[in-house]
């Protein structure tokens, strides 16, 4: 837990990477809030928001700022391979951790389907069984989505010690 914490300090003290996360946050909770609004027929955001109880705002604030931190560490590390292939010659790579991402992401979507009517309309394609399975295990489901966002981030930060164990740039 305390690589996770070390990765954020470095990440974060940087002011461009503090205000990308704020942003990256912002628009992670806006688009997991407009999901609801615009799959659900004759839902609109003021309806949303009426229904929308503490619980279902503090985990869409928890997914949003979850799923901000590994998108802004990611785009940190690349930028560190990025100059560090520069100075050395070489091609820049590609961001670890995409299926982490996708995961993370579609994992969010799921868990932020507060009510039966938002499941069934945002998750149909999956069937009825589907749709009450995910209803009846919400609470599984977002402490499943948690697990794997603070995995992707343990799976990142694991990187910030002194030399990075995948590929070998002095952090």
């Amino acid at each position: 837990m305390s690589g996770i914490l070390i990765a954020i300090k470095r990440t974060l003290s940087d002011r461009r990477y503090l205000a990308g996360w704020v942003v990256i946050t912002a628009v992670i909770f806006s688009a997991l809030f407009l999901i609801q609004v615009k799959t659900v027929p004759g839902n609109s955001g003021a309806f949303q928001i009426a229904i929308f109880g503490w619980r279902d705002w503090t985990i869409l604030a928890m997914i949003g700022i979850l799923n901000a931190l590994f998108i802004t560490i990611e785009i940190y590390v690349f930028n560190l391979k990025r100059e560090f292939n520069k100075l050395n010659g070489v091609g820049s790579g590609l961001i670890t951790g995409g299926v982490g991402t996708s995961s993370g992401v579609l994992a969010s979507i799921f868990s932020t389907a507060s009510c039966s009517l938002c499941a069934s309309a945002i998750f149909g394609f999956l069937g009825a069984n589907s749709v009450v399975f995910l209803v009846n295990n919400r609470r599984y489901v977002v402490v499943g989505t948690l697990f794997l966002l603070l995995l992707s981030l343990y799976l990142s930060s694991k990187r910030f010690s002194e030399t990075c164990k995948q590929c070998q740039i002095k952090l």
